[in-house]
């Protein structure tokens, strides 16, 4: 444990950050599991929906992978070469599942 005051409220702070990224973290990994289940079952609605936030009933149903990765590089918790690159990836997933349903 820390003695020195400044290295307490360096604890504490680091504490703090960590609570708040890993509260993200989760945010992501959530919709990215919703987004990666609806593309496993062929449901192109609903991956459409998790990934660009789409409404239901007038209720917001997750916060939108596209917009969890961008919270994710503005908060500097991932890369924003990171970011760019997941939200490529995801968009590719969706694409070819489009196409592949159109076929």
């Amino acid at each position: 444990m820390p003695i020195i005051k400044s290295a307490k409220k360096a604890l504490k702070q680091s504490v703090k950050k960590h609570s708040r990224n890993e509260h993200f973290k989760e945010m992501f990994k959530e919709t990215r599991k919703a987004f990666e289940a609806a593309v496993k079952n062929n449901d192109l609605e609903a991956a459409k929906k998790v990934f660009f936030n789409k409404k239901e009933d007038g209720k917001t149903v997750w916060s939108g992978l596209q917009s969890n990765i961008d919270k994710l590089v503005k908060k500097n918790i991932i890369h924003k070469n990171n970011g760019d690159r997941k939200k490529s990836k995801y968009a590719g997933m969706l694409k070819k599942l489009e196409t592949s349903l159109q076929s």
